[in-house]
């Protein structure tokens, strides 16, 4: 719950804000005309009991939220002005959070998130997340998996018209109404139990190739050319 001094510092903005947002999603994601592909990877997983890792840009998270909600997800949220409204956000649509970043409380975090996962929450990521660079994949997602054994399931989303947010730095794809939508899963992907720096990095790597890789065919198939 968000603290009293928090909810002052927000003001009216706290409210509307996420209640905004749910709608616009609710509706966006409604009218899209979407293509889910690569589902059956999750549905394997959900289907022997097992938990996901989902992991995917930050940029590309828009219509990833709308195809999310409704099952039981976990993440982290930083403990910013800005995280305070995305956690708002993301808890009306049903997530777990936990708050926590890699400069504030980031291994607190990691440690209540993993109780959420060993509890039956699917753990979602954005993995370039908070403040970039841009498809440069943080560790979060990759200790966490390793800690737990627990698969990597890349995703990504896609929409033809879209609009770019070019001055942000993740160039957030907003879809516009009635737009051609993509939703891709990636194969699973299972890591070692290696937590040294120089095997975490490796990790980090291949997963930041295979989420472009996943990336640049859903935009393919939308019909979505980035400049």
């Amino acid at each position: 719950m968000p603290s009293e001094e928090t909810s002052d510092r927000l003001g009216v903005a706290g409210w509307i804000v996420p209640q905004f947002f749910r709608a616009l999603l609710r509706i966006i994601y409604w009218v899209a005309s979407l293509k889910v592909s690569g589902v059956e990877a999750f549905d394997r997983l959900e289907s022997t009991g097992k938990k996901a890792i989902v992991v995917f840009f930050h940029g590309r998270m828009f219509l990833i939220l709308g195809h999310l909600k409704g099952y039981k997800y976990c993440g982290i949220v930083s403990p910013s002005r800005d995280g305070e409204i995305l956690t708002r956000v993301l808890t009306r649509l049903g997530f777990k959070i936990v708050r926590g970043s890699s400069s504030r409380g980031g291994a607190r975090a990691m440690i209540g998130l993993k109780k959420l996962f060993e509890n039956g929450y699917h753990a979602a990521f954005p993995v370039d997340g908070p403040r970039g660079p841009l498809h440069v994949v943080k560790p979060g997602a990759v200790y966490l998996a390793k800690k737990t054994g627990a698969p990597l399931l890349p995703l990504t989303s896609s929409a033809k018209p879209a609009h770019i947010f070019s001055k942000a730095w993740d160039k957030f794809l907003f879809p516009y109404p009635f737009s051609r939508g993509v939703i891709a899963y990636g194969e699973p992907i299972y890591l070692d139990s290696d937590l040294s720096e120089e095997a975490v990095k490796r990790d980090c790597i291949m997963l930041q190739e295979e989420l472009l890789k996943l990336q640049a065919a859903a935009d393919r198939v939308a019909g979505y050319k980035s400049s």
